[in-house]
């Protein structure tokens, strides 16, 4: 898939990736030039690589949206837990990355389930999905991992908010489907 993306749009490519081979060269050079600022650079080609990770995948499952938004929350959950690690821990990821991003792809989510009118036995999956957003939160928050609870508490609230509407709106459906796929 991506080789037919890229050839569609390989002028757009091309521009992407040597705007990204300037930004990273760039600041290497700087870097090189006042060697007492640190190995800042170091983050700047870090960060390019991740932009690459993530615009891959989006790219290799650009079909099928929910799964992607799923994948795209574990790739950058992924990767800012590694950078805050990486940076010395100062638990931004757990506090904010996570918390935010899974909120986002909740309400993502429930509007492209909306949008595109999505089989009630999808719902099954997306139901799960959402479980997970709010859990792993609930989880960093009840554990006294996070410093700042605010986003937490957010993704914990529409997590709740999200499955009262799918259990009160679509509930038979959803309940038809589960008993439908493990044959109940």
């Amino acid at each position: 898939m991506v080789p037919t993306i890229y050839r569609q749009f390989e002028l757009f490519f091309k521009l992407l990736i040597f705007s990204t081979i300037i930004a990273g060269v760039t600041c290497v050079a700087i870097n090189l030039i006042l060697p007492q600022s640190g190995y800042w650079s170091v983050f700047v080609v870090l960060g390019i690589l991740c932009f690459w990770i993530s615009l891959l995948y989006a790219l290799r499952k650009k079909d099928n949206i929910p799964n992607n938004i799923t994948a795209q929350v574990f790739i950058l959950s992924t990767l800012s837990f590694g950078w805050d690690w990486f940076t010395g821990w100062r638990g931004w990821s757990l506090s904010f990355v996570i918390p935010i991003s899974c909120s986002v792809a909740m309400l993502s989510l429930a509007i492209i389930a909306k949008v595109t009118k999505m089989p009630a036995g999808d719902y099954i999956i997306y139901l799960i999905v959402d479980i997970v957003f709010g859990t792993v939160p609930l989880i960093f928050y009840l554990t006294g991992l996070v410093g700042f609870v605010i986003p937490s508490i957010i993704c914990i609230s529409l997590s709740a908010l999200s499955l009262s509407a799918l259990i009160l709106f679509e509930g038979k459906n959803v309940l038809r489907e589960i008993i439908k796929s493990f044959h109940l």
